[in-house]
């Protein structure tokens, strides 16, 4: 890579959010490993597409695809690496060089950074939805490319799409939730936040969950009423996990410390306080009673959910704002260090560990055979699932921080060239994952500065020095101070 790209990455990661922290919030998995320390859909919210690891082959409705932020989904995905079409943003509707249905073709298109794909896609009904760093939401067919609309806002959309019973909701920058006609595009409402929304929304049982960079969180009802609304924190970029009538997000302060609240989703509440070290704009995942999240403070924590307890945690070489993926007892992390590490979901030792050039902001999609995710050395890496091998890579222009979403046989994902990627053959052949790893980048053992489970520092306190035992305990006593809900 050149100066001049080398260059041009740097102000588009500056450009790309309101700072590092906000970037992988869209999207994967966490972190390096030196140390160990201690739905969505349009469908009923208790409809099996709306359920953890098991969505539609057609469908991924939401960041992460569901409610929990899963990442899981029950379908293969694609064997290879053929890109079926590129949308560019940057241009007036034009996909891989043909004109859209209306307008004309796009000559001379500027290499504008201001329109690069942040938001992860979603996919509903043959239908790819994904904002741009330009202000607007797409409606692109997942066949052709071709685009079916567009609606504006008035600031960046950072946000991934939800996608309800026809409607597309998502946040933007100008400090709305806006909610689109996902047939036309025509607005249906709009949402006033106190803040830049750069987080998803969250949807479970006729409610969006959602945060805004000024600190508060909120739920809305699909007609637009607000539910309840809470402060959280100075900040949240995260994207809320809801699971068990609790929503979890990530939340930081300005002094740099950060923590994972728990509030009832009917009243806002809050019930439970999860602190780490440093800010965290990872979006939480839970699973089987553990909240599973990392921090800029690079330190990643499994955390009983009910008594607030850690479970286990492990210290990397790198800030974690990729969301986790945990299935089959492994959690899946990827993080600053520019590596996805497969950690035990029982004590957190490491499995495999797949380096890329560069770092992870990206959040991985996890099929029961492969590993999708972005990585800022501009590609979308497909990982063995059992092995930490390589099975394929995809380069785009840019770097990649926006999180895939994986059906039956395509993978959809944004690059900050502009583009939205197809990958596979979205028309729905026949094709299956990949099963045998390839000379990939994967080590079967921990990779250069991580240690397994008896390493330097791993122990019942090593992850825990940013913050401190006593600040841990402290903080958890500390949280259940004056209800900041305020009512609808």
């Amino acid at each position: 890579m050149d100066d001049q790209q080398t260059c041009r990455r740097r102000a588009l990661l500056r450009r790309a959010g309101t700072g590092a922290l906000a970037l992988a919030t869209l999207g994967g998995v966490t972190g390096t490993g030196a140390a160990a320390t201690d739905e969505t859909g349009a469908v009923a919210p208790d409809s099996p597409a709306v359920q953890q690891s098991d969505v539609s082959s057609k469908r991924w409705p939401q960041f992460q695809a569901d409610a929990t932020n899963s990442g899981l989904t029950e379908t293969l995905g694609p064997n290879d690496g053929t890109v079926a079409w590129e949308y560019d943003t940057a241009g007036p509707g034009q996909s891989t060089g043909t004109p859209p249905a209306t307008g004309t073709p796009y000559e001379d298109a500027p290499d504008d950074p201001g329109d690069n794909v942040v938001s992860s896609p979603a996919v509903v009904d043959g239908t790819v939805y994904v904002g741009n760093n330009g202000g607007t939401l797409y409606a692109i067919d997942a066949v052709s490319g071709e685009e079916t609309w567009s609606y504006e806002t008035d600031e960046e959309v950072m946000s991934s799409p939800a996608v309800v019973d026809g409607t597309v909701y998502v946040g933007s920058h100008d400090e709305r939730l806006h909610a689109v006609d996902a047939d036309s595009g025509d607005r249906e409402w709009v949402f006033e936040a106190d803040g830049t929304v750069f987080a998803s929304p969250t949807y479970r049982d006729e409610t969006l969950y959602f945060g805004s960079q000024n600190g508060s969180m909120y739920a809305v009802d699909t007609a637009g009423e607000k539910r309840w609304q809470r402060s959280v924190g100075d900040r949240v970029d995260s994207t809320a996990a809801v699971a068990d009538d609790t929503v979890y997000v990530g939340t930081w302060d300005d002094d740099r410390t950060g923590s994972v609240v728990a509030l009832d989703a009917a009243s806002g509440e809050q019930v439970n306080e999860y602190p780490a070290g440093g800010e965290v704009a990872c979006s939480p995942t839970v699973v089987d009673g553990v909240v599973y999240f990392g921090d800029y403070a690079r330190v990643f924590y499994a955390v009983d959910t009910g008594t607030a307890e850690l479970v286990w945690g492990r210290e990397f070489d790198g800030a974690i704002l990729s969301s986790p993926v945990v299935d089959d007892g492994t959690v899946c992390v990827a993080g600053f260090d520019n590596t996805l590490w497969a950690l035990d979901v029982e004590n957190g030792d490491i499995e495999w560990s797949y380096a890329t050039e560069d770092q992870i902001f990206s959040s991985p999609a996890v099929t029961p055979n492969t590993v999708y995710v972005g990585s800022a050395d501009d590609k979308l890496h497909a990982i063995d699932r059992a092995s930490g091998g390589e099975l394929f890579t995809v380069e785009t222009g840019e770097a990649v921080l926006s999180s895939p979403a994986v059906t039956a046989d395509a993978v959809f994902v944004g690059s900050s060239d502009s583009r939205v990627y197809a990958v596979g053959d979205p028309s729905g052949g026949d094709s299956t994952s990949a099963t045998a790893p390839g000379d990939g980048q994967s080590s079967g053992t921990p990779s250069d500065g991580a240690t397994d489970g008896d390493g330097s520092g791993f122990g019942a306190l090593g992850a825990l020095g940013a913050l401190g035992v006593g600040a841990w305990q402290r903080r958890r006593t500390g949280s259940t101070g004056d209800d900041g809900t305020e009512g609808a």
